[in-house]
């Protein structure tokens, strides 16, 4: 067997396993706070190249309990992103421990802004969650404005306690729910 058609399992914090094949994609679309790249810097200890994306067949909505979204196959819906590539084992080793146990990592076709068509992951709601997602569509300008600089801050604790001695349970669950004050609106 070729090296690259070896799957590869990692076991994450939260017991979520994760198969993928190499030859698949190294590509990642990101649709709500991991578009802003001080986010995924903070996540990663890496400032990762992006280009602008999009996802034909899905929308984005607030979680009820969240500040951020949750991708969700809709039809006529497009999504915009960013994919980020050639994101080596440890980076998605951390992604999949930052991400909420509640999203499950899919294989999607987005296009990025050159019109190109890329097979990429993305952390998408499954069907069975999808109850915990409000009927408001998630705004960027609205966490920028609301809760960027907090969450970069704990982004960064985060990465720090991964690196170090890991991750308690339950600063893990601070990142997961709404820490800032809550909003009603995103006006």
């Amino acid at each position: 067997m070729c090296p690259l058609q070896k799957k590869a399992f990692l076991k994450t914090d939260h017991q979520r396993y994760t198969v993928w094949n190499y030859e698949m994609s190294d590509a990642l679309f990101v649709y709500g706070t991991l578009q802003f790249p001080e986010v995924m810097e903070a996540v990663t200890g890496l400032a990762l190249h992006w280009v602008k994306a999009e996802a034909p067949g899905f929308a984005q909505f607030r979680f009820t309990d969240r500040i951020y979204p949750g991708l969700v196959a809709r039809e006529g819906a497009l999504t915009q992103g960013r994919v980020y590539t050639n994101l080596s084992n440890q980076t998605w080793e951390l992604l999949d421990r930052f991400e909420d146990p509640i999203y499950r990592r899919d294989l999607l076709e987005v296009y990025r802004s050159d019109g190109s068509k890329i097979t990429s992951h993305a952390y998408v709601v499954p069907l069975a969650q999808q109850h915990l997602l409000s009927s408001e569509l998630w705004q960027m300008d609205w966490f920028s404005d609301v809760h960027l600089d907090g969450y970069v801050s704990r982004c960064r604790l985060f990465y720090e306690a991964m690196t170090s001695e890991g991750l308690q349970e339950s600063f893990k669950h601070t990142l997961w729910k709404l820490t800032d004050p809550p909003q009603n609106s995103q006006a």
